[in-house]
């Protein structure tokens, strides 16, 4: 089984898809599946993702919509991985990122929950900015009570502790759905931010925040 599983949902994501694959693929560490959750997507994002033959690749294709919190519990369920990396269609990450977040985690059990810091790029006004979050467990969970310590697709977390804690999504509370789970996951954990850039988060029209919480 492969040590991480990168969870990619993707919803008509053409236009990013194959430089957020590659980016990927890419990556210094090796002992990873890249597990795509196609959620029903009618554009060509399916042809982009059988265009890469990589046996690292798994795709899980959703009939019917179930939209980000449904695909991502849907991926959470099927992941192999013993931590879950996340990634979005439209970023791109860091070579050395799973490297950094793997080696980070091995050597800090106790953490639950780790992010980084990210680079916006894109066709915005705050591109080239570098947006960093609190570093330390108690800095995490104090600035819960303002707003998302976590930029969502800059995370690795243990998938043993979710699944004890049966921590899932809950969709009812778009588009915080990520906010919410932090909180009840925290109540568990420990977790922390590395203070080094890890992913390139892309603002376009579509994109919503920088917690990565996209339709």
């Amino acid at each position: 089984m492969p040590l991480v599983t990168v969870l990619l949902p993707v919803y008509n994501g053409e236009r990013f898809l194959a430089e957020a694959i590659k980016s990927v693929l890419s990556q210094t560490f090796c002992d990873f599946e890249l597990l795509i959750v196609d959620d029903g997507s009618t554009d060509h994002s399916a042809g982009i993702i059988k265009s890469f033959d990589d046996p690292r690749i798994r795709v899980i294709q959703n009939k019917v919509r179930l939209k980000l919190s449904g695909a991502l519990n849907r991926g959470m369920d099927n992941a192999r991985g013993a931590y879950i990396a996340r990634m979005d269609a439209d970023d791109i990450c860091i070579p050395g990122r799973l490297a950094v977040q793997v080696d980070y985690m091995n050597g800090h059990p106790d953490v639950g929950i780790c992010g980084g810091w990210v680079e916006a790029f894109g066709e915005h006004p705050s591109s080239g900015t570098i947006f960093k979050y609190p570093l330390t467990s108690t800095e995490i969970k104090a600035s819960l009570l303002f707003d998302n310590p976590f930029a969502h697709p800059s995370l690795i977390f243990r998938r043993d502790f979710f699944d004890r804690h049966n921590l899932r999504f809950d969709g009812s509370f778009y588009p915080a759905e990520d906010y919410e789970l932090w909180i009840r996951a925290l109540d568990s954990c420990q977790a922390e931010n590395i203070p080094v850039v890890l992913l390139k988060y892309r603002l376009h029209g579509n994109s919503m925040t920088l917690s990565g919480r996209r339709d």
